[in-house]
């Protein structure tokens, strides 16, 4: 048994080259709040103006990520695991239930398994969505090949004493699809991350940034360096050669800076990294990562949070122009 079942908007697309972006559900299940917007009213509407605000934040994010990849042209096919199946393309009632259902979980490349056999509902991580879309490969023939988070899980810091690393960057490393984030996410080693997946072989391109991007800080000078590119069209031609050239089952990395106002001081966001290390004592695993974003946006005031949506939409928005640029692919 296969397990996955496609919508049929995604396998229509699919069956006619049309372009298709994938997006994880986590976020949804695990990284916002299930609670309506209680920030300032103006900071939200300048970055989605149709945002609702009486809607809980994650189910907003869900519909805003899924409007906006419409709206550059492609297909959204919001990934998750429900009554024991892959499934790629959501109904807008599966969505409402994804985001409501406060025992959704997330599902990684290593905890999947376990989810498709408990069939409740659990969001996908950027190595479970990555996994559906080997998935897809196995069963079709094809996938698509551009997915958009926020931001990759990486090497925690404190990882020569616990190596914490995200099963993101192996899974990353032998799939072939560009994942578009604004980097790793600032709580874990941003150097180390980069190191590892230079390791891991995989291309770390940045849309006109030459240093990986660290998420809601910005840009970091010291982070490490990556391949700049000036355009989405660019990004795809790059892809396309790795794909044809040089590993065609590894996966490429599109790093996107957040920028402007939203983008947090550097020491703000490294005290509040610190503060949210040191709540988290013991807690590891699955349940780490959701601790320490929900912590940093209690310690910024919601900075964070609203550098998070910023960041999300835009990759969601760049994602729909490269699926466009990479056409019909051969994957």
């Amino acid at each position: 048994m296969d397990r996955l079942t496609v919508h049929p908007e995604v396998q229509d697309a699919m069956a006619s080259g049309r372009p298709i972006v994938l997006l994880e559900s986590a976020v949804t299940t695990c990284g916002l709040p299930r609670s309506p917007w209680t920030w300032d009213e103006d900071a939200i509407a300048g970055i989605a103006p149709d945002w609702r605000l009486d809607q809980p934040i994650n189910l907003e994010l869900a519909r805003m990520m899924s409007a906006t990849v419409r709206a550059g042209g492609a297909i959204p096919a919001t990934t998750a695991i429900m009554d024991g199946q892959w499934h790629v393309g959501l109904d807008a009632a599966d969505v409402v239930a994804l985001a409501c259902d406060e025992t959704a979980g997330k599902a990684s490349a290593s905890t999947a398994a376990g989810a498709l056999l408990g069939g409740g509902r659990c969001g996908t991580t950027v190595s479970g969505v990555l996994t559906v879309a080997q998935q897809m490969k196995r069963v079709l023939g094809n996938a698509p090949e551009v997915m958009a988070t926020g931001g990759i899980g990486g090497v925690h810091r404190g990882w020569t004493d616990r190596p914490d690393i995200s099963a993101d960057l192996g899974v990353i490393a032998s799939t072939p699809v560009v994942v578009v984030s604004a980097g790793v996410k600032s709580i874990v080693d941003v150097p180390a991350t980069g190191e590892w997946l230079e390791t891991l072989g995989v291309p770390i391109l940045g849309l006109e940034t030459a240093v990986m991007p660290s998420f809601i800080a910005g840009v970091d000078p010291e982070a490490p360096a990556v391949r700049s590119v000036p355009s989405a069209a660019q990004a795809a031609a790059l892809a396309r050669l790795h794909w044809s050239s040089v590993n065609p089952g590894g996966g490429v990395m599109l790093t996107v800076p957040l920028e402007g106002d939203l983008v947090l001081p550097r020491d703000l966001v490294e005290e509040a990294n610190q503060a949210a290390e040191e709540a988290a004592g013991d807690i590891d695993g699955p349940e780490r990562t959701p601790h320490l974003l929900g912590h940093m946006a209690q310690a910024t005031g919601g900075r964070s949070l609203l550098a998070n949506i910023a960041l999300l939409v835009r990759n969601a928005a760049v994602a729909a122009t490269l699926a466009g640029e990479l056409g019909p692919g051969s994957s």
